[in-house]
């Protein structure tokens, strides 16, 4: 299984902070199945898997933790 962690407004739109999803996933499989729950904006999240920022053609392991983290912005 892969841990899936949420933040900020996915979190929110969630209703979840974190939730499981069979492995192995690829980071675009897991922003598809974001973009479906509804997630605005789920074409500009980043994910970092275990703490490394990773792209859409990363294929991600059992055991894996992911962390979902919308673009932040600020001045």
């Amino acid at each position: 299984m892969i841990e899936v962690l949420c933040f900020a407004h996915v979190a929110e739109e969630l209703a979840v902070r974190s939730y499981t999803v069979s492995a192995p996933q690829t980071i675009a499989a897991l922003r598809a199945d974001l973009a479906e729950r509804g997630v605005s904006g789920a074409e500009r999240l980043m994910f970092a898997v275990n703490e490394r920022y990773e792209t859409d053609e990363y294929t991600v392991a059992d055991g894996d933790t992911v962390a979902v983290i919308p673009m932040v912005s600020g001045g």
